[in-house]
């Protein structure tokens, strides 16, 4: 009876980490609260997202182009 519960203690344990991770994934997902919890995990899982990610994050980085200083200031205004 021994060896029964070992086994039970040893792989319950197991058994609810992997439950716990489509759950945990999920909650990143809906909540946004990030990649540092699973990150290295989808990296590993699928290294194509941490790329998309990646891309994402230096579009919203990106600023306006300035106006060249031989556009005249009306151009923005005038409507066609």
């Amino acid at each position: 009876m021994t060896g029964f519960w070992l086994i039970v203690f040893t792989l319950a344990p197991v058994a609810l980490i992997v439950a716990a991770f489509p759950w945990l994934a999920n909650r990143v997902r809906t909540r946004g609260i990030g990649s540092g919890l699973l990150g290295p995990i989808q990296d590993m899982w699928d290294p194509t997202v941490h790329r998309e990610q990646l891309d994402n994050q230096t579009q919203l980085e990106r600023k306006a182009p300035a106006p060249s200083p031989d556009d005249p200031p009306w151009t923005d205004r005038l409507t066609p």
